[in-house]
């Protein structure tokens, strides 16, 4: 009878979802964000260019978000005090909390409540942000290169004597988390136990249909970890060391210092922003360079050129695609008036794609001068961890370069995730010729 009904419920909400394709094609001259589309899971430049080119800002009946596709304005709004991130102001809040006491999770609930730096807005965001800063200087990040290089060369050993690999499963997916372990000063024989708790915590982040079984296993992932860096960092208190959680628990800025709940938001928040980016940017890169064969031989002729071709990767194919931003209260904007609480997905991906920040948008180039994207944010929420994330992917690519002189894709097309949020591969398999 379970499964009746669940299927009956399925069929109801896909035919609601058709009606609102439908009916947004039709309010919108043909234009509409349909998600679920095969071509704009393949490829969604396309959906965000006839945005942009309808308008700039579009309410998209599917997602029930204004979708903001210029730079001009996406950078605006993620610069401007009058957009907010803290949705627990807005009435979303409710049923996220609705959802997690449902589902018995109290620390979830616990944690949403006391959220991390990235749904924070000022004065709270620049309080906590300046003391994580004390864990992101220039001279630390760097001072990591031959720790990250150990890391993708322990990687790559792994499938030295194989014919073909998975560069996702193999390297990409790894090499932030193992770094990221490494940072924090965890110990050696936590480290598989930290990676699988790593991959079960993002199967729940902005996926398109994630199962049950996926939710409730990024929610264990959740709370297993909260507990372990509780763990960890009340054991650290006395002796905290020079690593990360040792910088975060001795950081202090005129008599502040970050409270054990802060600590462990900035944890999750460094895996999992970490994680995502580093690992879909280093294989949409490489997707992005097999498709462009000429200019992946110059790079790998001319290795000097990787960090701009990084920087076009982020542009061209960001691994994140949206973001989202609420009205702190009613405004208008754009000649348009919208209520307190509206909510606006800034989109990246889209903005990247904008001809007016960028010339021939729509063209990959690893030579391309001032390149214009906002793929590690922009404004007071710019990535704090840019510039590892820089790092890990240009040794990644170097070392890719150096050991294989040759490599196909196995695959011609392989599948892109459906997820309206990040946008990668979970495999990207590989053969060594």
């Amino acid at each position: 009878m379970n499964k009746i009904f669940s299927k009956l419920k399925s069929f109801l909400l896909m035919s609601a979802y058709k009606a609102l394709v439908g009916f947004e094609k039709l309010i919108n001259k043909g234009v509409v964000l349909d998600f679920l589309a095969d071509d704009f899971v393949d490829d969604p430049y396309k959906t965000y260019n006839s945005m942009r080119m309808h308008k700039p800002i579009l309410f998209s009946q599917t997602t029930r978000l204004h979708w903001v596709t210029k730079m001009e304005f996406a950078q605006e709004m993620l610069r401007d005090k009058r957009f907010s991130v803290d949705d627990r102001k807005y009435p979303i809040a409710e049923r996220r909390r609705k959802e997690f006491k449902k589902a018995g999770r109290e620390i979830m609930l616990e944690q949403f409540e006391n959220p991390s730096m990235l749904k924070l807005d000022p004065p709270d965001h620049s309080r906590i942000r300046k003391l994580v800063q004390y864990g992101f200087t220039n001279r630390y990040i760097t001072s990591l290169e031959p720790e990250i290089k150990q890391v993708v060369d322990d990687c790559l050993d792994k499938i030295h004597n194989q014919e073909s690999f998975d560069l996702i499963e193999d390297l990409a997916k790894p090499l932030p988390a193992i770094v990221i372990a490494k940072m924090m000063g965890l110990p050696d024989k936590d480290l598989n136990q930290f990676q699988a708790w790593s991959e079960d915590l993002l199967l729940g982040v902005g996926g398109i249909g994630t199962s049950k079984e996926d939710i409730k296993k990024s929610g264990d992932a959740y709370e297993a970890l909260i507990h372990y860096f509780e763990e960890i960092i009340l054991k650290r208190k006395d002796a905290p060391g020079d690593d990360f959680i040792g910088k975060l628990i001795q950081a202090e800025e005129e008599g502040d210092k970050l409270n054990i709940k802060e600590m462990y938001g900035t944890c999750l928040l460094l895996l999992i922003a970490g994680h995502e980016t580093t690992t879909r940017l280093i294989g949409n890169g490489i997707y992005t360079l097999f498709n462009h064969r000429d200019q992946m031989a110059h790079l790998k002729e001319n290795q000097e050129l990787i960090p701009n071709a990084i920087e076009e990767m982020l542009r061209y194919e960001p691994p994140v695609h949206a973001t989202v931003r609420f009205a702190e209260n009613d405004m208008i904007y754009n000649t348009k008036s919208y209520k307190r609480g509206t909510a606006f997905a800034v989109s990246i991906a889209g903005a990247n794609r904008d001809p007016d920040a960028n010339a021939n948008p729509d063209e990959f180039d690893i030579l391309r001068d001032d390149i214009k994207h906002i793929s590690f944010g922009y404004g007071p929420h710019m990535c704090i961890g840019a510039s590892l994330a820089r790092i890990e992917s240009r040794i990644a690519f170097e070392t890719l370069f150096e050991r294989f002189a040759h490599l196909e894709l196995l695959d011609q097309k392989p599948l892109w995730g459906k997820n309206l949020i990040f946008r990668g591969f979970d495999h990207l398999n590989l053969k060594v010729s």
